[in-house]
């Protein structure tokens, strides 16, 4: 389309065919990880961060700014994971760029483009180049040195300029050289602009549907005495469906004062066929009931608000001086976590990163005046620094642990006798420069890595960023991972969290392998009843 101007219709289109043509490539995305480990999900957090910002900007708006501010604020509370965050933070720059803007020219998108940059950068302690940062960096670079005069030559030539950056990160970093990838987050930024190109040129794109993830629910504070006293909050997505209603005709007005006699509190957004609903009803099953008249149900989440209040009730009545709240996969790990100190769990970590929103209600939950995250995770420390940064209520501190093995040793250090927050900290925080963190896992792809030759489907063993062993047999990977990691023989304990599938035998087996081979370490097993990791290796 040779246009000199993009209005905020057109602009609001745009960033919906940028998610959606994100989210058609997220699993292509997530395949581009490094690592041949099944916990790739840089497509996944990308198209969960902008989708907070496409659902809430339905509607009618001034201007380009004004539309931009709400899309920033719900992708900044949707961002989870680093690539999720770092996106968030180019879109609240596009923002801060585009606040006095109410339509864009070529001129005032590279402005705020720009902006979306520093702010991108402003996001990581440590840049690295080679990462969708560069991408985004040269893409602003080769925008400020050219004169367009309509948006399609604009457009056109900024998405070869980003293929251009995406093909070379190879050569700024040495770990997707040696992996033959490409940067997976460069790669979804060039996803979510061709996206916006392709409406630009008056393209449709259809949408797709994804799988949701289930969360663990606490269920103690509401038992077989209690009683149902505020209903049901009930959220899910609805296909329509032509076999069901005629989709031009319908009328989400309509839908709405229905639900709004089934229920109160009601929200509903419509974006083309997709229709995103929230109501809370004491009759959750009529309200699914009514609205399946016209489609089925994508996904569907009803949380008992009795529960939500009596936490809520429980943790006012329990002022503390300091909370800790910590992330973890797998109902072992968790309830483990919970048994030894941390007020609130949030179920969440590879392959799972939990949203900026995640942190802030679990936030809410706990009534103190300090509260200490661990985001146990390297891709969550950033989407807990920015919870932290929303959130008001209390003095949040991050603490940044960047594994299950970290998060551990944190917690065993942790004494909330202490009289200041800083005490805290600094007990949690000394043993972990000390702390490695091992997996078993399987491979997802053939590859030759850190020297190791691996075959898809072989079980391996990694610590850190460096693969020790592929072999055929779980217990011969974590047992290779020992003997080939430096200074084995210096640590004194080593914990097993063992996920789900892992035998009473299978221990047993590697506990007696592993104490003839060094008998003067400590090997401990817990129950971790975690996915994609066989085994979480805690050694200290």
């Amino acid at each position: 389309m040779q246009t000199s101007t993009i209005s905020v219709k057109l602009w609001q289109d745009m960033l919906a065919g940028g998610y959606r043509n994100l989210k058609q490539n997220m699993s292509v995305i997530d395949d581009l990880n490094v690592f041949p480990v099944p916990d790739g999900d840089t497509g996944k957090n990308m198209t969960m961060t902008i989708e907070g910002g496409v659902f809430a900007t339905q509607g009618d708006f001034d201007g380009i700014g004004a539309l931009m501010t709400k899309f920033s604020r719900n992708s900044l509370l949707s961002a989870r994971g680093n690539s999720g965050v770092i996106l968030s933070q180019f879109i609240r720059g596009l923002a801060f760029g585009s606040e006095s803007v109410n339509e864009f020219t070529p001129e005032t998108f590279t402005t705020a483009y720009e902006c979306g940059v520093k702010y991108a950068y402003n996001a990581v302690a440590k840049p690295t180049e080679g990462t969708m940062l560069t991408v985004l960096r040269e893409g602003g670079e080769f925008l400020t040195k050219q004169n367009f005069e309509n948006f399609k030559d604009c457009f056109d030539a900024l998405i070869e300029e980003l293929h251009r950056s995406l093909r070379n990160t190879p050569e700024l970093l040495p770990v997707l050289k040696e992996a033959s990838v490409v940067d997976s987050g460069g790669a979804g930024i060039i996803c979510i602009f061709e996206g916006m190109q392709a409406v630009l040129n008056g393209e449709s794109i259809d949408d797709i549907d994804i799988p949701v993830d289930s969360s663990f629910v606490d269920t103690s504070n509401f038992n077989e005495d209690s009683t149902l006293e505020y209903g049901y909050c009930t959220e899910f997505i609805l296909q329509l469906l032509n076999c069901k209603t005629d989709i031009a005709a319908f009328r989400l007005e309509e839908m709405t004062a229905k639900l709004e006699q089934l229920g109160d509190s009601v929200v509903t957004v419509q974006d083309g066929s997709i229709v995103k609903i929230h109501v809370h009803s004491f009759s959750p099953e009529e309200v699914i009931r009514y609205v399946r008249r016209y489609g089925e149900l994508v996904n569907v989440k009803i949380e008992n608000m009795s529960v939500q209040h009596s936490e809520i009730e429980a943790a006012a009545a329990k002022h503390e001086k300091f909370a800790v709240i910590a992330t973890a996969t797998g109902d072992g790990i968790m309830e483990f976590f919970k048994g030894i100190g941390v007020s609130e769990v949030i179920n969440g970590g590879r392959t799972n990163n939990p949203s900026a929103d995640d942190f802030i209600q679990a936030f809410n939950k706990v009534n103190a005046d300090y509260i200490i995250v661990l985001p146990n995770d390297s891709n969550v420390v950033l989407t807990a620094e920015q919870a932290a940064k929303l959130y008001d209520k209390s003095d949040v501190r991050v603490i940044k642990t960047r594994s299950i093995a970290e998060g551990f040793s944190a917690l065993s250090m942790m004494d909330l006798s202490v009289d200041t927050i800083d005490e805290l900290i600094s007990d949690m925080t000394q043993c972990l420069p000390y702390v490695a963190s091992g997996y078993v896992t399987t491979a997802t792809r053939d590859a030759l890595f850190s020297g190791v030759n691996i075959k898809k489907d072989d079980w391996i063993g990694l610590e850190g960023d460096t693969i020790y062993a592929a072999t055929n047999n779980p217990i011969d990977a974590a047992m290779l991972l020992f003997e080939r990691l430096p200074n084995i023989d210096e640590k004194q304990v080593i914990t097993a969290f063992y996920g789900k599938g892992v035998t009473e035998d299978e221990v047993n087996k590697l506990e007696k392998l592993f104490s003839e081979k060094y008998p003067l370490i400590e090997l401990g097993f817990i129950k971790g009843d975690q996915d994609v990791y066989r085994y979480i290796f805690a050694i200290e």
